[in-house]
């Protein structure tokens, strides 16, 4: 789906470096690699010119290229720790427009929320062309309300994250406003918001909303706990 001012670039970063979960990138979920969940839904999307992994580890090269993804360099050791996903994104970007492939807009697509479609990664696009906004990212509903959120001072002593001690109404959660949380899924951003401000996300951000099933986020080795589950119930399919 190339923009008149150039080609819409989906970017997968899967650096090998995982500290809490060791090349959690290939770890199986499901029966095959995370990583693969991710780059299917990417080549399933119907906005997507090029889907590129950006990665600093010749396996998950590998295993990209088996999926179907373009590896067409190394992600430079300085960018392969833990630094802003923007800059892996941006240095994507660059790489392909010195290649002589102008970029439009950027799509930056994370492993760690495998069940993301097609269809997410299409709704985030076309919503950032049609409402002129900087860049559309996906999020969901949130399980725990931030007005409850402690700190833990000395001995133990608890501090309101908010300030305010949820007394009364601010108890019940049916009487809070309905929150969001970025899902790490989806991050379509404009080339002039990655290139000449180094983010992925703009002064006009808008959301696409995914269910909580969909959102299952790989951090912590629990969390793939929680993703073969829903698997197992039959909550989510494959893009």
């Amino acid at each position: 789906m190339s923009v008149s001012s150039g080609a819409v670039v989906g970017v997968i970063l899967a650096r090998g470096g995982s500290k809490r979960i060791p090349l959690k990138n290939l770890k199986p979920l499901g029966g095959r690699p995370l990583i693969a969940w991710t780059i299917e839904a990417a080549l399933s999307a119907k906005t997507l010119d090029r889907v590129i992994v950006s990665t600093d580890h010749d396996e998950i090269a590998r295993v990209a290229l088996a999926c179907g993804a373009e590896v067409p360099f190394r992600r430079p050791a300085g960018l392969a720790e833990d630094v802003p996903s923007a800059w892996a994104t941006r240095h994507a970007v660059q790489w392909v427009e010195q290649s002589g492939c102008p970029v439009g807009v950027a799509v930056t697509i994370q492993p760690t929320t495998p069940f993301t479609k097609g269809a997410d990664i299409d709704m985030c696009v076309r919503k950032l062309l049609e409402t002129g906004a900087d860049s559309v990212i996906t999020v969901a509903p949130i399980r725990e309300r931030p007005e409850w959120m402690v700190q833990l001072g000395q001995g133990e002593r608890l501090a309101w994250t908010t300030g305010i001690v949820p007394e009364g109404a601010a108890n019940v959660s049916q009487n809070l406003p309905e929150l969001f949380i970025p899902n790490g899924g989806v991050y379509a951003t404009r080339r002039s918001v990655v290139i000449e401000r180094g983010e992925i996300f703009g002064s006009d951000t808008r959301a696409v909303i995914m269910t909580l099933e969909a959102s299952v986020d790989i951090d912590e080795p629990i969390d793939f706990l929680v993703a073969e589950a829903v698997l197992t119930a039959g909550r989510n399919c494959p893009a």
